[in-house]
């Protein structure tokens, strides 16, 4: 039986193999815990270069979120409603 995770693209196989779904090699790939939890692979030289530059490593749903959030941000700065939100913390 196969079944597969949405959140690290891993589908475990009868025999026990593990294989990702762009044949990517398991030794490529980084365990990290998220701070929403969730414990993911992910690219282990992009990983690392995070570590590197003191960034937090995050899962691709945190990441996702965190730059939805930042483009909602510069949207509301551009259009004049960060200002007005900024007003009303005064």
């Amino acid at each position: 039986m196969s079944y597969s995770s949405s959140s690290s693209h891993i589908i475990p196989s009868i025999g026990g193999q593990i294989h990702t779904l762009d044949n990517a090699n398991s030794r490529c790939l980084m365990k990290i815990y998220c701070a929403c939890g969730r414990i993911v692979d992910l690219d282990r030289k992009e990983m690392k270069l995070k570590l590197t530059l003191k960034k937090e490593t995050e899962c691709t749903l945190c990441r996702n979120m965190r730059i939805s959030r930042d483009i909602e941000g510069l949207n509301d700065h551009f259009d004049g409603n960060f200002i007005e939100d900024q007003e009303l913390l005064f």
